[in-house]
């Protein structure tokens, strides 16, 4: 009796387990639209092209972001160069990290090809991926250690690098979603973890967000552990995300772009004891 009686109660929490599980992760993740094309606007051209970013955690800034686009008739390309010149304590003996992102878009604004190379004190990954008709095929090379990795269209036809923020994003509305792949720094570096980390992206709605030129209201776009707040021309003001190891992490827009900064990033030699920030 007592086992007929616990399977009555059993059997229907199961089905509702399931069917919650359907509603708030698999649907949504079926229901998903394409990633948003980047699109080469007039402020993108003009206005856009290059920018920069602080890295920030909860001691400071640690790192700085140069982004810089090139647009032509038939695609775009998106070069990225991240410096970290101090890792957080779980991490201390990585830094300073060199990582340059280069990405290469359709004429239609689709990510097409992707190049990250990261390069520690210790040693250097490369991660070269390519699109195809079903996904996306990957490599990862760390010295002698070769491997492969699939990335389905579906989920993920947009990626990037964690530390990158998120590309131009216009025409965006309330309860859009598409799924995005993050590479995972920590796992190409150190082998621990999956390269990617899987996301489901939702634009929530708006909030008044103060930046340098005063206030402006923002798109904001949301996932597990990731806020993005967006201004009117596309361009992503604030980024924050939470990351394996590294925790809590915010990505702000700087007001300037520092050649020189950016140069000396190139440049600076990969020494623990000399790591300074640019």
């Amino acid at each position: 009796m007592f086992t007929r009686t616990t399977g009555w109660f059993i059997v229907p929490a199961w089905g509702l387990a399931m069917i919650w599980l359907l509603a708030h992760d698999v649907w949504p993740r079926w229901t998903a639209k394409d990633a948003p094309a980047l699109k080469a606007t007039e402020w993108l051209r003009k206005e856009g092209r290059q920018s920069q970013y602080d890295l920030e955690d909860e001691f400071g800034r640690f790192g700085s972001v140069w982004t810089e686009y090139q647009i032509d008739e038939s695609s775009m390309s998106r070069s990225d160069l991240i410096w970290i010149f101090r890792a957080p304590p779980l991490l201390a003996g990585f830094a300073p990290v060199r990582i340059h992102v280069d990405s290469t878009y359709t004429g239609a604004g689709v990510l097409d090809e992707i190049t990250m190379r990261v390069e520690t004190p210790h040693a250097d990954v490369e991660l070269h991926g390519e699109r195809f008709h079903s996904g996306y095929s990957f490599k990862l090379n760390s010295g002698a250690i070769e491997r492969t990795l699939k990335v389905p269209i579906a989920s993920g036809g947009a990626i990037t690098g964690a530390f990158n923020p998120l590309s131009a994003l216009t025409n965006l509305q309330v309860g859009d979603k598409w799924n995005m792949q993050v590479v995972n720094p920590i796992a190409t570096v150190t082998g621990i973890g999956d390269p990617f980390i899987p996301l489901l992206i939702e634009v929530t709605g708006e909030e008044r967000l103060s930046l340098p030129d005063g206030e402006h209201t923002c798109t904001v776009v949301e996932a597990k552990g990731v806020k993005a707040w967006i201004d009117s021309h596309g361009a992503v003001q604030k980024q924050e995300l939470l990351l394996p190891l590294l925790g809590r992490l915010i990505i702000v827009r700087r007001g300037e772009f520092e050649e020189t900064q950016r140069n000396q990033a190139r440049s600076s030699p990969l020494n623990p004891r000399k790591s300074s920030p640019p």
